[in-house]
């Protein structure tokens, strides 16, 4: 073998000792993380009581050539909702953000108590569970129970995420959302509010004024599955934002150089830590890191990665809210919105995101996607293709089966037909 076959499977052997090497120190470094977490949240493991479900027929069956009564994306998506986010328990009005995830962690805790309680103390748990034949018993998935721990305490609820101003007609509050063009919504609200503050320099993306409760709510909703790519691109392919911010978590597995320049060493200990860079040795293999990532990064949920609906409580009172949508019809929402409300918000648009000029030409437009121009841009429309592969849709429509759901959201043609085609050569 020449020298130039033998690269590429050295590039893969590379990879390979990479990823294992990495994977054992996550399992060390990643212990210590684990151990800090609530210790009344959900245990791994725990067998939960779930009404039957009718499969209808499921993947497998699908892919060795059964007909499916729905589209594998869609038997996916309602699968995994009915095993996690189905089970929630409900929450009172009063209840919000943290104070309603810790009632849907206590009430799983509670089932596990109960389930236990009835094991008599003569029998082993397994026969105990055998002999229920009126419910059947299926585990929480691992990523459901680590988004439940996590959500308290990433940042995905807080005053960062509500927006108001005063400046529009009438009074509007605004849920944002990271990588749905947060950054430049900040600087819209910023720009409605600087008369308020006293200047752009000075103002705020909240007004001090007191908003009655009937006010209109707004949000930007973007593809779940777009919006998971940017975010990888944004925040683990890029190597400054990787290395400064940290936000490639598991930083232990994917952002080993964050690590390295965060770990303090002794004030006499010149050593420096020395570990493998995933995305350095991973040339040429964007579909294979992008898979790993999608069935990594639930070890530690960043918020950037979370499912929009979380937000704000979308999953529970999206109902309420005036719903806009980013993709190629962005601009005309952006439009939309200015007109309905009025007031500074056209300007303020405007000034953000340059729409005036880009209607009628949305298609261009949206293929850069929002922030194509500043530091956190991704261009993740055009990039689906080269980024995901069969197995990494399936995940990822598990872990963002809650928005398809409960936001109403259309799974892509793309994703469905990625589906397909790989279904037709197994």
């Amino acid at each position: 073998m020449n020298r130039n076959n033998r690269a590429p499977h050295q590039s893969r052997r590379t990879i390979a000792l990479a990823l294992s090497a990495s994977l054992a120190l996550s399992i060390i470094a990643y212990y210590n993380t684990v151990s800090l977490t609530n210790s009344s949240l959900v245990l791994f493991g725990d067998d939960i009581p779930l009404s039957p479900i009718d499969p209808r027929s499921s993947p497998p069956f699908y892919r060795k050539g059964g007909t499916n009564p729905i589209d594998e994306a869609d038997f996916i998506i309602q699968r995994a909702y009915a095993e996690t986010y189905a089970r929630m328990a409900p929450c009172t009005d009063e209840q919000i953000e943290t104070d309603c995830i810790q009632t849907v962690v206590n009430h799983f805790n509670q089932q596990k108590i109960d389930k236990n309680q009835q094991i008599p103390e003569n029998s082993t748990r397994n026969e105990s569970i055998s002999s229920n034949t009126e419910s059947k018993l299926t585990p929480l998935p691992w990523w459901f129970q680590t988004l439940l721990r996590d959500i308290p305490i990433n940042g995905a609820f807080g005053f960062w995420h509500h927006f108001s101003t005063t400046s529009t007609t009438p009074p509007i509050t605004f849920c944002a959302i990271g990588k749905n063009g947060s950054t430049e919504w900040r600087k819209v609200f910023k720009a409605l509010n600087a008369q308020e503050f006293k200047g752009l320099q000075k103002s705020k993306f909240n007004t001090r004024k007191q908003l009655s409760k009937d006010v209109p709510q707004t949000v930007f909703l973007r593809d779940p599955l777009e919006r998971l790519l940017s975010a990888y691109l944004d925040k683990c392919v890029k190597d400054s934002v990787r290395r400064t911010q940290g936000h490639c978590e598991p930083n232990a597995i994917f952002a080993s150089d964050w690590m390295t320049k965060t770990v303090k060493q002794p004030a006499d200990d010149k050593t420096v830590i020395s570990l493998p860079i995933l995305f350095d040795a991973a040339q040429d293999a964007d579909k294979e890191m992008f898979a790993a990532y999608v069935d990594l990064f639930p070890l530690k949920w960043n918020v950037h990665f979370v499912p929009q609906a979380i937000f704000c409580d979308l999953y529970r009172n999206i109902d309420n809210y005036d719903v806009y949508f980013m993709g190629k019809s962005f601009m005309s929402e952006l439009d939309r919105m200015a007109s309905r409300y009025g007031g500074l918000l056209p300007q303020s648009l405007n000034d953000a995101f340059q729409y005036k000029s880009h209607i009628g030409n949305e298609t261009n437009a949206s293929e850069g996607n929002v922030g194509a121009n500043n530091s956190h841009g991704t261009k993740a429309p055009t990039k689906v293709a080269k980024y995901y592969s069969p197995r990494a849709l399936r995940r990822a429509l598990e872990y963002l089966s809650i928005d398809y759901v409960s936001l109403k959201l259309e799974v892509p043609e793309w994703a469905r037909e990625m589906l397909r085609e790989d279904n037709s050569v197994q």
